[in-house]
């Protein structure tokens, strides 16, 4: 009797454990496939066009400086995965207007030298900045963006600091849909935030 219910046992006990193991390597086995799926789907391309607005905090407008002008702008961006959560790219932004911005330090300058208060500006026509970003994106649905470049204008140019983030929403097709904000520091010149919507292909 001791040796019927001692065999019962072992065979329940030997069940169970076969059982979740062969569970375990069932899970194991549909992981890995959805990994390799995933990773099979990864597009390494991106190319994205924004329609945004550049807000600018130190606008001259009549000779009165600390003025906030919203101007409109575009971009055009091409970004290159190395994997799910990298990405380096070219960034490409114009404001598509004219302005003018205060030039703190000369404005300075000239108020200790003179009593006559007068604005000194800086001239902007149609700047383009060009910026490669690197972007790390630790979740789903949200991205953060860091680098450098240049803005240009006939008037003059200026090195450029860009941090932005990304909110990306995949749709049908290998397009993605993006709402994106960015903070740009114009070295010895300006800073602006962008705010815009964008699309990108995926190939």
């Amino acid at each position: 009797m001791k040796n019927s219910l001692f065999v019962l046992l072992f065979l329940l006990v030997s069940t169970h454990v076969f059982s979740q193991k062969a569970e375990n390597e069932d899970a194991d086995n549909k992981h890995a496939i959805a990994e390799e799926g995933h990773s099979a789907h990864h597009k390494k391309h991106a190319v994205s066009v924004v329609i945004s607005h550049t807000h600018i905090k130190s606008g001259v407008k009549n000779n009165v400086g600390d003025n906030w002008i919203a101007l409109p702008s575009f971009g055009i961006n091409y970004n290159y995965s190395f994997n799910e959560k990298w990405a380096i790219g070219l960034h490409n932004d114009i404001i598509v207007e004219e302005f003018v911005v205060e030039d703190k330090k000369q404005t300075e300058l000239q108020n200790r030298s003179s009593d006559e208060y007068e604005i000194e500006g800086i001239d902007r026509s149609y700047p383009i900045a060009s910026a490669v970003m690197l972007t790390y994106k630790p979740f789903k649905h949200v991205a953060f963006l860091v680098g450098g470049g240049m803005e240009f204008s006939e008037h003059e140019n200026f090195g450029l600091i860009r941090l932005g983030l990304e909110i990306p929403f995949h749709i049908p097709n290998n397009w993605e849909i993006f709402g994106v904000t960015a903070y740009d520091i114009n070295i010895d010149a300006y800073n602006s935030f962008t705010f815009g919507l964008g699309i990108a292909k995926l190939f």
